[in-house]
């Protein structure tokens, strides 16, 4: 219970300090991440333990060499607090969701859908992007919860995933992709948002062109589609819509309210992840379920120990980088790139934040290098919003198919296939095809 309160302190303490921002509060807030780290680290498997400890501790090292002491020795632990806040809160959005039925209603359409596995296909990538817009990397083990008892082929599977999965990382603000990016180039998500919804689309179209199974000619199997779509009735179907409302209606709820407050869209998702279902618990009037809900949280929060002990210990090891001249390497290399040529720049993000997600190094530590490494005085042909668009697109594909970022980890794991199978021989083609069109559509940004 210890941890579990830390880790809510830790987030309740980042929205405080960015409407109040004094020093006592910035100096606890840093002393209680210090706390949830160390709370962590012992529930973390050896490899994971010994990873983060490195971080944690090269960090401190390097702010002590550039002359930093006491307090400002963690300097930098709380700047994936942002993200990490996110992570942490948004399951609390699935509460609503499963209370109201909503998502039994989908997995029960599916599982009627099962003989035929172009519309099961169709079905598991649409439930897929329907909640990884809110849910994050949790719709994944979600949604496989939910459909794992169908028993639809591993390739398939795999591929149903991913296509229903990856656009959501282009466009979604309750994504790291979006929002460090969106952070560090301090620009509106909604100056970016149409750009993102737009590839997702096409990204979306490429995957079912390519990997949609093929048209069941089976009689039997004819029939028991038929029967299926029979069944859905107007409750089913008022399920599915109020499903797709609830997202859509979370992203104009957060875009009203950036251009309201003026606040940064990571700060406002962490914010939305509460009241929104503190919200339904008082209009439905359902406190006799906080209790077991709570239960069930923190369960969940003790299951991202990874993730919290990455994000702490990335934010102390990448501030304190940045001091270093690693910092100004980057800065002459991404320079040189951009004075070629536009594509010369993706190529060059794309291949060094690949190679470091191949290396173990989590796009949190590389990206915000990029991005704070760019001078756009010395590059006026590229645009702000094509560079957001670069860095986003790059932390989707090296996510998905370095074996050793969490999003490859995952889909693996459900499929039971290793990361290399999974993102190179079933679904090397798609990340082929989407990466040949995102190269076309940074021209395409140039020219509007």
């Amino acid at each position: 219970m210890i941890r579990f309160s830390l880790v809510l302190s830790m987030c309740l303490f980042y929205i405080l300090y960015a409407f109040i921002p004094s020093v006592p509060i910035y100096l606890i807030f840093n002393l209680v991440a210090v706390a949830v780290f160390f709370a962590m680290v012992p529930l973390l498997e050896r490899k994971g333990r010994v990873f983060t400890l490195s971080l944690f501790i090269a960090g401190m090292i390097i702010h002590f060499m550039v002359g930093d002491l006491g307090i400002h020795l963690i300097e930098g632990i709380t700047q994936n607090l942002a993200l990490l806040s996110i992570l942490i809160l948004a399951p609390l959005l699935s509460v609503p969701l499963r209370r109201e039925g909503f998502i039994d209603t989908v997995v029960l359409y599916l599982n009627e859908l099962k003989s035929n596995p172009r519309n099961t296909f169709y079905g598991i990538s649409s439930f897929m992007l329907t909640l990884a817009p809110i849910l994050n990397m949790g719709a994944l083990r979600i949604v496989h919860g939910f459909v794992e008892s169908i028993q639809f082929p591993s390739k398939y599977l795999s591929r149903s995933y991913y296509v229903g999965f990856t656009p959501a990382v282009i466009w979604s603000p309750f994504f790291a992709s979006v929002g460090i990016v969106l952070f560090y180039l301090d620009i509106t998500y909604l100056s970016y948002v149409a750009v993102g919804v737009l590839f997702a689309i096409m990204q979306m179209a490429v995957g079912i062109f390519f990997f949609r199974p093929g048209t069941i000619v089976e009689e039997a199997a004819a029939l028991e589609e038929k029967k299926a779509i029979s069944l859905v009735g107007f409750s089913r179907k008022r399920d599915i819509y109020a499903l797709i409302g609830f997202v859509f209606g979370l992203i104009l709820l957060l875009i009203i309210m950036e251009q309201a407050t003026q606040k940064s869209m990571l700060l406002l998702v962490s914010i939305v992840c509460i009241i929104v279902p503190v919200g339904w618990i008082i209009v439905r009037n359902k406190r006799k379920l906080i209790k077991e809900e709570l239960s069930l949280y923190k369960s969940k929060i003790l299951s991202q120990k990874m993730e919290i002990c990455l994000f702490l210990s990335a934010g102390l090891f990448g501030n304190a980088i940045s001091h270093t001249p690693v910092k100004q390497l980057l800065e002459k290399s991404m320079q040189w790139s951009a004075t070629q040529s536009i594509s010369i720049l993706f190529l060059f993000i794309i291949l060094f934040v690949t190679f470091m997600a191949f290396l173990g190094v989590h796009q949190i530590i590389v990206i915000p290098l990029i991005l704070t490494s760019l001078n756009f005085a010395q590059m006026p042909d590229i645009s702000v919003v094509s560079v957001a668009f670069m860095c986003i697109f790059t932390w989707m594909l090296s996510s998905a198919i370095s074996p050793l970022n969490a999003m490859n980890i995952i889909i693996s794991q459900c499929v039971q296939r290793n990361g290399v199978t999974v993102a190179f021989k079933w679904n090397g083609l798609y990340f082929l095809s989407v990466t040949i069109m995102a190269f076309v559509y940074i021209y395409m940004l140039s020219w509007i």
